[in-house]
């Protein structure tokens, strides 16, 4: 495996990257051809997954920004808007919902896909070259064991927006309630609606890129 050697310390770009790597003395052997088309494959592969993971830590961030927004207004200091603070909450959690689907709609819809069309690639090249080792063959073990890494992406991201929903419709609830008594009927059906719609979409995640076998 002698064909690997780290960048040079002063370069600063490839410690940002876990994976890069200079290949040297390339030649058209097979085998080499294949050491350097992995080589590059698993560096993009780290780059979108490092993409995935900040779109996830933003999503996270949108929710707790959410959240701190609630917490100001519940604090009285909204007063002088004229408008009932229990609807400002409703809209600020279908707004923030809205932000976290377009997130997911990016990361589950552009980026796994690269990630798996990367993914597929190294599979073959595993294949055909059993020495590189089998990493990628042995997360394909452990998918078909647990769970989908698509289902994951769901549940990451339809738990944030149907919580945000939940606490939404909890302020609808008791805003309807304080009118009257009989309205929040209306919130207990959209209740049982968003209760459908999360069921579906952990297991049936928006975003698939290939039938499973």
């Amino acid at each position: 495996m002698g064909m690997f050697s780290p960048e040079s310390p002063d370069n600063e770009e490839s410690r940002d990257m876990a994976t890069d790597h200079q290949i040297d003395n390339i030649t058209a052997d097979p085998e080499s051809l294949a050491f350097g088309l992995f080589s590059m494959l698993v560096t993009y592969e780290d780059h979108y997954n490092n993409i995935q993971n900040k779109y996830k830590g933003l999503s996270i961030t949108w929710v707790i920004a959410t959240f701190v927004s609630i917490g100001y207004l519940l604090s009285g200091y909204e007063k002088a808007l004229n408008i009932d603070s229990l609807l400002i909450i409703l809209f600020l959690t279908i707004l923030a919902s809205q932000g976290i689907f377009l997130i997911w709609f990016i990361d589950a819809g552009v980026y796994h896909k690269l990630i798996s069309s990367i993914w597929l690639e190294i599979y073959k090249i595993e294949e055909n070259h059993p020495e590189i080792g089998k990493s990628h063959h042995l997360v394909l073990e452990l998918h078909k064991k647990d769970s989908d890494p698509e289902k994951f992406h769901g549940i990451f991201y339809a738990t944030s927006i149907f919580f945000l929903l939940f606490v939404g419709l909890g302020s609808l609830s008791l805003y309807l309630y304080l009118i009257k008594k009989w309205l929040i009927l209306i919130t207990i059906f959209i209740f049982i609606v968003v209760i459908i719609a999360a069921h579906f979409l952990v297991r049936t995640p928006l975003f698939r890129t290939k039938d499973e076998n």
